[in-house]
């Protein structure tokens, strides 16, 4: 918190500024971060409040200006305000991205102190990202607005001040993102870029037949790790494999983003053997060497013994009759019961003679005729009238509510699943479509909804712009289906 009087020097020399324009230029005085130019008259409100905005600026930084397809991009925000001024500042609107998966990075917020034209500025990091982009073009950066409240010692009067809102933000700026080349480009490569590792082993290299086994497979390093999927395997013959689980463990400390993404696939033999499971590999772009690499693993010995005997299990039986030896009166008393009313029900039916005039209209199907299966019909939902009602909202929230909720259901239908959970759903998409772009644009927009709802600033957005990115996503999900 400033001190009553720093906030009466801050004024003094505020008022400095505006009275001595007259003398002297005014960029001398208040100098400006855009042009080193001042506008208007610096004893009304409006030339105030032009000098004021002369020393505040919203800058974005990126540790490229062209990148490839798939390849991360670092893109870092900050404020810069005039340290002698008294200010309130506060994010008003964060930027918003188009084309391109977002991941947070953790930052510092400062301040930081940097000299400009010979005076002190407080540096503020306002946020920093991860961007992915997905296709060739320009990845526009998005704007970030500040809101800066600043009192003012007022000329006019010594025991009033000026209160203003000042509202800046950074300039439009993109970065050009250009295609992977043709060349060496691997068969198995589907759009991964940065720097991994591979490696696989067996959970137990000695298995009885028919009991399960775990391959592990670890893909380490930096870069887009949330588009990687299963890699291919070449199982031998007489293994069952079956869908397998996967994880992801990152630090958005660092950038690129660094971690691992580890796939655990169960599999069982059906006979005894030794076997030998090929070498995995895994084919990315390498963004430094700007070259195609492919890792692998060393191949993984597995020995199938002989199956276990079910001995434990039959003991459970016998030792359940015999502790259960009691109870054993009640199975011919059940029988007993069970033949008196069979009894009775045949003489009831013995005596039963049916009217002559009762009509029986029940067509009874030969005995050969087997049953026709019922006729399936797969429920699409009709996302226009979903659409619709999203187009129609105008609250922030009430629509990335509804927008959270149809992204959902056409993840949700393209995959078959009764799951409601948007990372179980994104797990499955990746690991059952392999379709790297497609999963990117959908973890992307759940990325920015999720901002929107659930950020600890208040934001705003261009709904149209969003109605139409995700209206964009539900079509292509819908498209493969």
């Amino acid at each position: 918190m400033f001190t009553y009087a720093k906030y009466i020097l801050t004024c003094l020399m505020i008022a400095g500024s505006i009275q001595t324009s007259f003398l002297q230029p005014a960029s001398q005085h208040i100098p400006s971060l855009i042009n080193n130019k001042t506008s208007g008259n610096q004893n009304d409100d409006t030339g105030i409040e032009a000098l004021l905005k002369q020393k505040m600026l919203v800058r974005v930084f990126t540790n490229k200006n062209k990148v490839f397809i798939g390849e991360p991009l670092m893109a870092t925000y900050k404020f810069y305000v005039a340290s002698s001024i008294n200010d309130r500042p506060s994010v008003t609107k964060q930027p918003e991205f188009s084309g391109c998966s977002v991941k947070e990075l953790n930052f510092d917020q400062g301040p930081e102190f940097e000299d400009i034209n010979n005076e002190a500025y407080s540096v503020y990091t306002i946020r920093r990202v991860q961007l992915t982009p997905l296709q060739e073009g320009s990845l526009w950066l998005g704007r970030a607005y500040v809101n800066n409240y600043v009192q003012v010692f007022n000329p006019d009067n010594a025991f009033t001040t000026r209160k203003y809102n000042i509202t800046v933000s950074n300039s439009d700026e993109a970065v050009d993102v250009i295609n992977l080349p043709e060349n060496n480009k691997p068969k198995d490569f589907y759009g991964i870029t940065g720097t991994f590792s591979i490696a696989a082993s067996a959970e137990n290299d000695t298995i009885p037949v028919g009991e399960n086994g775990n391959l592990i497979v670890t893909i380490k390093g930096a870069g887009n790790l949330d588009a990687i999927v299963q890699p291919e395997i070449e199982w031998p013959q007489n293994i069952q494999h079956f869908d397998g689980k996967d994880s992801q463990h990152v630090s958005q400390n660092d950038f690129p983003v660094t971690g691992d993404r580890i796939f655990n696939i169960p599999f069982i033999g059906s006979r005894e053997a030794n076997i030998i499971i090929p070498p995995i590999k895994f084919s990315y772009f390498n963004t430094a060497s700007k070259k195609y690499e492919t890792v692998q693993t060393d191949s993984i010995p597995v020995s199938f013994t002989k199956a276990l005997t079910k001995k434990g299990a039959t003991g459970e039986i016998v030792n359940y009759d015999i502790s259960n030896r009691k109870y054993l009166w009640i199975v011919p008393a059940i029988a007993f019961i069970v033949a008196l009313a069979g009894l009775i029900s045949y003489k009831r039916s013995k005596h039963y003679k049916p009217r002559a005039d009762t009509a029986v209209n029940a067509t009874i199907p030969p005995a050969s005729e087997t049953t026709k299966p019922a006729y399936t019909i797969i429920y699409r939902t009709d996302f226009s009238r979903h659409f619709e009602e999203l187009q129609a909202i105008t609250n922030n929230k009430a629509f990335f509510e509804k927008a959270k909720n149809i992204l959902t259901k056409a993840v949700a239908e393209k995959l078959d699943s009764t799951q409601y959970s948007e990372q179980v759903l994104m797990k499955e998409l990746i690991q059952k479509t392999g379709d790297a772009p497609v999963c990117n644009k959908a973890a992307a927009l759940y990325e920015t909804i999720n901002l929107h709802l659930y950020a600890p600033f208040e934001t705003t957005a261009d709904l149209d712009f969003c109605f139409k990115e995700i209206k964009n996503v539900v079509d292509e999900l819908r498209r493969q289906s």
